[in-house]
């Protein structure tokens, strides 16, 4: 327990890892912003024909970016265990790698899940106000866990490196 209290001082006296926390907070604030300005929830489905409205929906299908995420997050999540495992100097890098790591793999489902919402969302506006209001409530769902999800994270990570580093 000794070891990772010194890697969380050292995390907390490095300068990056303050940029590090200011990024991950304009993130949190940046997905804040588009779940209240969701275009969707503020009627652009409304306004789409249902042609316009399928064209978009076929867009969300079959991302690659979801793979590609998940890849990039499980590999600098274990990447960063490794290097926490040889606990080298490299320590209080290696956990940012792994925390990163844990952030990519943590939010991308929630992206995904968004993705998954605003296309039936488009499919339920030709399908009568009930299922729209329905698939709008899930739309809000999907994007208060992803807040809830990076809030909470660039809120512990803050947290940690101001304890750990003292208020420079």
């Amino acid at each position: 327990m000794d070891g990772l209290m010194n890697i969380l001082k050292a995390i907390g006296d490095e300068p990056l890892a303050r940029w590090i926390a200011l990024a991950f907070a304009l993130r949190a604030v940046w997905s804040v912003v588009m779940w209240r300005r969701c275009p969707l929830l503020c009627g652009e489905a409304a306004r789409l024909g249902p042609e316009a409205a399928a064209a978009r929906r076929g867009a969300f299908d079959h991302s690659w970016r979801f793979l590609l995420v998940m890849l990039t997050g499980i590999a600098l999540a274990v990447g960063g265990l490794f290097r926490l495992a040889q606990n080298g100097a490299d320590a209080p890098g290696a956990l940012l790698l792994l925390i990163l790591g844990v952030y990519l793999f943590t939010t991308e489902p929630a992206r995904r899940q968004i993705q998954d919402a605003e296309s039936a969302y488009l499919a339920a506006t030709a399908e009568g106000p009930e299922r729209r209001e329905v698939a709008a409530a899930i739309l809000r769902d999907s994007h208060v866990k992803l807040v809830a999800i990076e809030v909470g994270i660039a809120a512990l990570l803050g947290v940690a490196i101001l304890a750990m580093g003292g208020a420079h």
